[in-house]
């Protein structure tokens, strides 16, 4: 399936009009239907709004989804890493999942603070 198909499918499930779609994402319906034709490729902002508007990943757009058993291998390296610096991570990590989504930003933005502020 090419990129114009997968976003006029997308349209489609939403029961969005091009016009209307062209309109959701802030770009004339003739360069739309231009676009959903494949006469003219898709610019990179193009792509992001599409993407943003149908609420999908500009990889799946351009059908450059990761595969899930990879996706899978590599957060499994990644918890294991952790666990490895960490062996409390387990406790570490339910009592960050007890934290409301601001408190949550608050930590990580910490973090950030914290990153930065390190001497290589």
């Amino acid at each position: 399936m090419t990129t114009a198909q997968r976003i006029i499918q997308l349209r489609s499930k939403k029961n969005w009009t091009q016009k209307e779609f062209a309109k959701h994402v802030n770009i004339n319906v003739s360069v739309m239907n231009r676009i959903e034709s494949g006469e003219r490729p898709i610019k990179g902002d193009e792509l992001t709004a599409i993407a943003d508007t149908l609420q999908v990943t500009t990889d799946y757009l351009l059908d450059r989804e990761v595969s899930s058993s990879k996706a899978s291998d590599h957060e499994n390296e990644f918890i294991k890493s952790i666990q490895e610096k960490m062996p409390n991570a387990d406790r570490m990590f339910r009592d960050l999942a007890s934290l409301t989504p601001e408190q949550m930003q608050d930590v990580y933005d910490y973090l950030l603070f914290k990153m930065s502020r390190r001497k290589d």
